[in-house]
């Protein structure tokens, strides 16, 4: 009986549909050929990545190491670069007959770009709170789908509005105050439910807010600064992330954060950095401590998330041209 039900559950229901892999974040999104780093960090996010095995079709990248994190959600690949050629290849995913193709792509680098100029002491910096500055498109003041949709300048923790055709717009006035550099507040994505202006609580490292403006308008605006004679210097946010970033709603593991992932708020007290009587507790509570339990702290001693961030940096550089 139980194999005539069985066999006539196969006939009813012949093509029922396989669960699909799901990948909702690909960090870095894109690479590049010749770099002086040879290892390539790949973060993937999604629905039970840690089951899939993992394939590449390029001929010339070359998957070293498969890091499976105690959240199932996450799966690190790091890929030898040594010798990559500019290419688009496919990261493969399979678990049993589900099948996820990942295009991947390594540009080919900018002539000179590992010689580009950086800031230093000859520089008179100007900085800016892009939020803050100048509102030259009111049509991205409110984005559909974002947690923040408030934006009144009577009010000092609401979003303004500005944007960075505001600060394109203004690169000649800012050029005639003798200036040499812009260094901006962050950029990124600061997709919380309140008091997101500052730009210091990043929900997405790889993506502008879409409030100021896309990652392309922010890299035409840092080629406008250069031919006007500015360089341009991102704020890099490294010691939190915003509570709102998948980081923290679905943490990759216990030690992504410092105490792990408990939100212990930081004393604020540097002087136990250089104090030498400074017991171990008060530098624990000052250095690993959170900004705020909006803000929590990143834990740098876990190499993932050291390599993370390093190479968040280095992407906005060779992807921007900034300074």
């Amino acid at each position: 009986m139980k194999n005539t039900c069985f066999i006539l559950f196969l006939l009813l229901f012949p093509c029922l549909p396989l669960a699909a892999i799901t990948v909702n974040t690909v960090d870095p999104p894109c690479w590049w050929a010749g770099m002086n780093n040879t290892e390539l960090q790949i973060l993937l996010y999604g629905d039970n990545l840690s089951k899939c095995d993992v394939n590449l079709t390029s001929k010339t990248v070359r998957l070293k190491e498969t890091v499976r994190l105690e959240n199932p959600n996450y799966l690190l690949l790091y890929l030898d670069v040594s010798v990559a050629q500019p290419e688009t290849f496919d990261i493969l995913l399979k678990e049993g007959k589900n099948r996820k193709v990942i295009p991947y792509e390594i540009k080919q680098r900018t002539p000179d770009s590992s010689n580009r100029t950086g800031f230093n002491a000859s520089d008179v910096l100007y900085l800016i709170m892009p939020d803050r500055f100048a509102n030259a498109d009111p049509a991205n003041d409110i984005v559909k789908g974002m947690r923040n949709i408030q934006v009144d300048r009577n009010q000092q923790y609401a979003r303004h509005g500005g944007d960075f055709k505001g600060i394109a717009e203004h690169l000649d006035y800012i050029a005639d105050l003798g200036v040499t550099a812009v260094w901006l507040n962050p950029i990124q994505e600061n997709d919380m439910k309140e008091s997101s202006y500052h730009g210091y609580a990043i929900t997405n490292y790889y993506k502008t807010d879409a409030r100021l403006g896309s990652n392309d308008e922010f890299t035409a605006l840092v080629a406008n600064a250069h031919a006007k004679g500015l360089k341009v210097v991102m704020d890099m946010i490294f010691n939190h992330c915003g509570s709102e970033h998948p980081f923290s709603i679905d943490r990759p593991s216990n030690d992504w954060f410092n105490f792990s992932g408990n939100y212990t708020q930081s004393s604020f007290k540097t002087t136990t950095q250089y104090d030498p009587y400074a017991s171990a507790y008060d530098k624990k509570q000052a250095m690993d401590g959170w900004f705020s339990q909006q803000m929590p702290d990143l834990n740098h001693r876990n190499r993932h998330v050291a390599k993370y961030l390093i190479q968040n940096s280095i992407w906005w550089i060779e992807y921007t041209g900034i300074n």
